[in-house]
């Protein structure tokens, strides 16, 4: 388990150790689910406001389909770490993204370029402070275009910094708290069952909900850019002259008592009207810092803590590091090879470590990148990341057994037919035809035994992406 693995990394863990596995003794109930995939969020909610507290195991079912037990659990957490993180319930700060138009030019086929709507560049957060000016760089548009997209901004949000962390704001709403008791419900749940999330918290999130201290050199895992600005003007409050800016009165930097980014927050009553100058410089840092590490998300880390509470005490967390809490709920990554990967794989019911398809299997495996590796252990366990430990502490362990081509006939027993031929394929092209398929509750992979390695790629990469978001029998 995630915390019993950390417990055994840390001094005086021995009684953290015993009170788990007094907890382990009457949990011996799993209470299954069935919910909506389409409706996921409005599922959870429900699920967790009946079962959060409950000491029984969670397991979820979707309606209108068979799988059940731990790759639909897992997956379940997954989805919902992906909606929360969904920019139109408006709790997360995040960049802005421009559509960007896709032009292709007449003269040479083939050949395009990206070009932003708004070539309009950010910036710093209180303009350019490294130079008096710039000059303006506009992309310049092809005057023959064919062919023209709009590739239209992501769905999800962008962390302005490391990780997530709320958006600073004077009035929350009703269903932005509801959706931040449902994080720590959700966070804390997962953590008692020994799931695992995908959601991206910035460190000071947890700093904040643990109730530390934060100053404006933790702002920098929360919003770079501001950070980058904000420790500019520290340091220039803090001078000798504190009314100047590289030589230029702070008066001409046209600041406000208003959250830089974010104009309709008022630092102060009338902060739109009260301009910011050497005198006030460092009340206006103060009260920026009370936006992100104070007022202006108290409500929503309120919530997070009584949704949290709601299952353990959120203070029990407090004997791990940040990022050691970061593992303990998202898992980790780390970069598989050939050798490590053979030691922790178990190989049966037709492959041994030195078949020649497993040999192949295991040189794609070690060469994928990050983004194909996440796909991978998401079609394979339900999440995309592995528990602490990696994947020597993945339970069940990953199995890898032979998946004959007869698997690949019809249900009237009919062998399949090439597109190109009237007669039905041979032996050597069936095998080519066939997918692999998983059993996540075993994080079991059924693998054919593919003519080449290039050809097992192609099978491997194409079932990842898309035999996602539905369990079947296979």
């Amino acid at each position: 388990h995630a915390i019993q693995y950390l417990l055994q990394q840390i001094p005086n863990g021995d009684s953290l150790r015993q009170e788990l596995r007094d907890v382990r003794l009457v949990r011996n109930r799993r209470q299954k689910v069935r919910i909506h995939r389409e409706k996921l969020l409005e599922s959870a909610c429900k699920v967790m406001n009946l079962y959060g507290k409950s000491q029984a195991s969670l397991e979820i079912e979707y309606f209108g389909e068979v799988g059940t037990g731990l790759g639909p659990t897992l997956e379940f957490y997954t989805l919902l770490s992906s909606e929360l993180q969904k920019k139109h319930l408006d709790m997360w700060l995040s960049k802005k993204e421009e559509p960007v138009v896709h032009q292709e030019s007449n003269d040479e086929i083939g050949m395009s370029e990206n070009i932003p709507i708004d070539s309009e560049s950010d910036g710093l957060i209180f303009g350019d402070m490294d130079s008096v000016s710039k000059p303006e760089v506009k992309e310049k548009i092809p005057e023959k275009t064919r062919d023209v997209a709009v590739k239209r901004p992501s769905e999800y949000v962008s962390p302005l910094g490391e990780g997530l962390y709320p958006i600073p704001k004077l009035q929350v709403g009703k269903k932005e708290l509801a959706h931040f008791k449902l994080l720590g419900t959700t966070f804390a749940k997962a953590l008692y069952d020994g799931r695992l999330l995908d959601i991206p918290l910035a460190t000071a999130f947890w700093r904040r909900a643990l109730g530390q201290n934060l100053t404006v050199y933790d702002l920098a895992c929360v919003d770079t850019q501001m950070s980058k600005s904000l420790i500019q003007l520290h340091e220039v409050a803090n001078s000798k002259d504190p009314t100047k800016i590289e030589g230029m009165p702070i008066e001409d930097l046209e600041l406000y008592f208003t959250l830089p980014g974010h104009e309709d927050y008022e630092l102060c009553e009338g902060g739109s009207e009260i301009p910011v100058s050497g005198k006030n410089l460092g009340e206006f840092i103060d009260n920026v810092l009370d936006a992100y590490f104070g007022a202006g998300t108290e409500k929503q880390f309120m919530k997070f803590r009584e949704g949290f509470e709601d299952v353990f005490p959120l203070a029990t967390l407090a004997i791990f590091k940040t990022d050691e809490i970061d593992v303990l709920v998202c898992g980790q990554t780390e970069k598989w090879t050939v050798e490590m990967l053979s030691e922790c794989l178990k190989f049966d019911h037709g492959y041994t470590a030195s078949s020649p398809y497993i040999k192949q299997f295991l040189h794609i495996l070690a060469d994928f990148t990050p983004d194909e590796q996440r796909q991978f252990l998401k079609f394979v366990t339900g999440a995309p990341r592995l528990p602490p430990g990696g994947l020597n502490a993945l339970n069940p362990r990953l199995t890898i057994v032979r998946k004959n081509f007869s698997s690949a006939r019809d249900s009237a027993g009919n062998t399949p037919r090439s597109e190109s031929m009237h007669t039905p394929m041979n032996e050597l092209v069936l095998e080519n035809y066939d997918l692999p398929s998983v059993m996540t509750c075993a994080n079991y992979v059924k693998l054919p035994p593919y003519t080449s390695q290039a050809v097992m790629k192609e099978k491997l990469l194409y079932a990842m992406r898309e035999g996602q978001h539905s369990f079947n029998l296979s």
